[in-house]
């Protein structure tokens, strides 16, 4: 049995390429004798003889008003073959590929009958045009329902079939074909199906698919196309078959199988309209024809999909290809949809019916579907913007300062101490210049945050604050004496600072050297191949933080520990990233997507500082969308967050951690000015400095509040998180686990975060 297998299966490939039947018309002496050799030499032939049938729908669509009984009929049907023989009437045609010869009338005849309940949404004489019409498809999963859904409704005379792919188990979602066209090419199964469908059109297949070197026959051999049906894959063939069918006034048709995304370009109308409604005009498209990486590609595609219009499910399945899915999704509504829409479209371009062209949606669960619910930001509270009355009230009781410093002087101060980092480059500071003291107040309407527990991450920022504006001070000799929390009724009041030449109760002058690095200081998330630091450049920078009494400095340089707190803080970050507030926090308060954007408000993150890959920046930009998350949640997916993190951190020459001797406001506020003296001292030495705290505000949130904001399981997943972290440094009870970054030698940042004028954050009262 096993031999008698083999010689079937290799008896089967014969004809594996073959997608054309063959025709006997028996009136033909040739014919007859050509048909009676392949019925004697191969005998397992299926025979389908139905042609009575077929006439007898000839007789009754060519005599509508006409009511013929079963009688009537079948006079009229030997009448109408006269004295033919019935089995020399019409044709016989032979599928080699599935053994079957049918029966059938002749062209004509089968024309008529097969399009009889077209009429009249497609009267004859459009059927007749439509007859002449030559369309080219690329890409056969979408494209199959085109062109075999043009092919019903007999709307082309020619169709050229582009795919280099064969037939996959998984294809079959989605493409409408039997099993037993596996590994067959799906150029040559969509030729079939069309043959077996009306064995009167023609099809030429390109099982290679659509190429630069067969470009030219595509288009032109045989006579031009007069519509293009792009559903390919490859981006630099969709890219170059629109400069080709706009050179040659082709209009070009696409289906995106996703929300019913259609596009028309009308290039046989419009000659210089630009390719993809113009969506691409600020990418480089010489590009597009030399081997791009799928990186470089990134750009191109997320200009031609439009991330914003994607369905929920589509973009949620793009973040988990590569993680639980190994390519994006397609159904076989959306498919046979798409087919509806692209044959439709085809035949009235054809037909002279429409003359328009961009980007259509014919959304089905849009249309059709339960009200959606608006995402309401409102639902994670707020906190309303500081008053200068509310100001003035916490001052009440503060006297004059020391020395009296001009506007100048304070304006440049402060500029300095706004150089700081902050959360996100929040930069939650207002000063206020009274009585010769400068205050410095928290603006908690900017920072309220699902991160920012008990105010920890903005008295980091502002503590930093704080030590710029002692060093600059002390560069433009003077002493100065800071008052942390001088009102404890009110904790925003973070401080007040005299400025004097008198040393009594002071600022001590211990790190005065970082001052020059303050203008220069900077964030730099770069990620390079590791190098390891030498050990002065981390004694330096050890030395600095511990001249903030109470701080203590950790170190981990080890690669297998850096793996594994590159693991810790990567898959917090996704926890952040997958909880609605911390999605709306980052989303939403942070980043800044564009160059433009960034210059306009002065704060948050430009997406450059972030250092990401174009497959990265992406991720990010797909997930953008709220219901996006509440997706992956169900699907307890998100993984691909871990990737941003990850490694960077798993790259670096060491993570560093500071703590403060317990978990309290003045300690976060002095334990930012130990960071910010940590940050100078990287800076100064020429490394890199990029803070990864997350693991931090949240291990804090999860330990000292009441995890109300917080699922169960993001609150077991860091319980399990603390247990790696607390295995890797041990910091001791109730320590004040400040800051957490990593030093690279990674060279200069892309691009530097901006900071809001001075006059924006400072006012003066005499």
């Amino acid at each position: 049995m096993k031999q008698k297998l083999q010689n079937l299966k290799e008896n089967s490939k014969k004809d594996a390429m073959v997608s054309e039947p063959l025709f006997f018309r028996l009136s033909n002496p040739s014919d007859k004798e050509k048909m009676d050799s392949l019925l004697n030499n191969t005998p397992h032939i299926d025979v389908y003889d139905e042609l009575e049938n077929q006439l007898e729908e000839l007789i009754k669509s060519l005599n509508p008003k006409k009511k013929f009984s079963k009688q009537e009929l079948a006079t009229a049907v030997q009448q109408h073959i006269g004295s033919t023989p019935t089995e020399d009437y019409g044709v016989w045609v032979y599928y080699p590929w599935s053994y079957k010869l049918v029966h059938i009338v002749d062209k004509e005849e089968f024309i008529e009958i097969r399009t009889s309940r077209n009429q009249y949404k497609i009267t004859k004489e459009e059927r007749e045009k439509l007859s002449k019409l030559k369309v080219g498809v690329v890409g056969l999963s979408v494209g199959q329902s085109v062109s075999v859904t043009m092919a019903m409704e007999r709307g082309f005379g020619e169709i050229r079939l582009a795919d280099f792919d064969l037939l996959e188990l998984t294809n079959l979602n989605r493409i409408r074909t039997g099993i037993h066209n596996l590994s067959v090419p799906k150029a040559i199964a969509v030729a079939r199906e069309i043959a077996e469908i009306d064995p009167f059109l023609k099809t030429v297949c390109y099982t290679d698919g659509l190429t630069t070197e067969n470009m030219d026959d595509f288009f032109t051999k045989g006579g031009q196309l007069d519509i293009l049906v792009d559903e390919c894959d490859g981006l630099d063939i969709k890219i170059l078959a629109r400069i080709k069918a706009r050179e040659l006034g082709i209009p070009v048709v696409m289906d995106m199988s996703d929300r019913g995304t259609l596009d028309v370009e009308r290039f046989d109308l419009e000659p210089d309209r630009p390719l993809l409604h113009g969506m691409i005009d600020h990418l480089n498209i010489d590009e597009i024809g030399g081997d791009l990486t799928n990186e470089e590609k990134i750009p191109f595609l997320l200009a031609m999909i439009g991330i914003d219009t994607l369905s929920t499910r589509l973009k949620a399945s793009m973040v988990e290809v590569g993680q639980t899915i190994t390519t994006w999704p397609q159904l076989a509504s959306a498919v046979a949809l798409g087919g509806a829409l692209c044959a439709d479209v085809c035949r009235r371009i054809a037909l002279d019916k429409y003359h328009g062209s961009g980007r259509y949606f014919v959304d089905i669960e849009e249309q059709i579907g339960d009200p959606k619910t608006p995402f309401d930001p409102t639902q994670f509270g707020g906190f309303p913007e500081l008053t200068n009355e509310e100001m003035n009230k916490m001052m009440l009781g503060e006297g004059n300062g020391g020395s009296e410093l001009s506007e100048a002087e304070v304006a440049k101060i402060v500029e300095a101490a706004t150089l700081a980092p902050t959360g996100g480059n929040n930069q939650p500071w207002k000063w206020v210049y009274k009585n010769n003291v400068l205050h410095l107040f928290h603006e908690k309407s900017i920072t309220y945050s699902f991160g920012d527990f008990n105010d920890m991450v903005s008295h980091i920022g502002l503590g930093a604050a704080l030590e710029n504006l002692v060093l600059k001070a002390h560069e433009m000799g003077y002493e100065v004496q800071v008052n942390e929390f001088p009102n404890q009724q009110d904790l925003r009041y973070i401080a007040s600072v005299i400025f004097s030449n008198s040393s009594d109760n002071t600022e001590a002058h211990l790190v005065d050297n970082l001052a020059d690095t303050i203008a220069v200081r900077t964030t730099n998330r770069k990620v390079v191949e590791r190098q390891l630091l030498e050990p002065d450049t981390i004694d330096f920078i050890r030395e600095s933080v511990k001249t903030m009494p109470g701080a203590e400095f950790h170190v981990l340089e080890d690669e297998n520990d850096l793996k594994e707190i590159a693991q810790i803080c990567s898959s917090v970050e996704r926890l952040r990233f997958m909880h609605p507030w911390g999605h709306y926090d980052f989303y939403t308060k942070e980043m800044r997507w564009s160059k433009e954007e960034a210059e306009k408000t002065m704060d948050g993150l430009d997406i450059r500082t972030l250092e990401l890959s174009a497959s990265d920046e992406a991720g990010l930009l797909v997930a953008k969308d709220p219901s996006v998350i509440e997706m992956l949640n169900k699907l307890e997916g998100g993984k691909a967050f871990e990737k941003i993190s990850k490694d960077a951190v798993a790259s670096s020459s060491a993570v560093c951690l500071i703590t403060m001797p317990e978990f309290s406001p003045i300690n976060y506020i002095n334990g930012g000015r130990a960071m910010q003296r940590a940050w100078l001292a990287a800076n100064k030495k020429g490394v890199s400095f990029h803070p990864v705290s997350s693991p931090l505000f949240f291990f804090a949130k999860m330990m000292y509040g009441d995890g109300s904001d917080m699922p169960q399981a993001m609150i077991a997943e860091l319980k399990a998180l603390r247990k790696r972290f607390e295995s890797l440094i041990q910091t001791g009870d109730n320590k004040g686990e400040v800051f957490l970054f990593r030093l690279a030698k990674a060279g200069e940042p892309s691009v530097r975060s901006l900071r809001k004028p001075v006059t924006e954050v400072l006012s003066f009262i005499n």
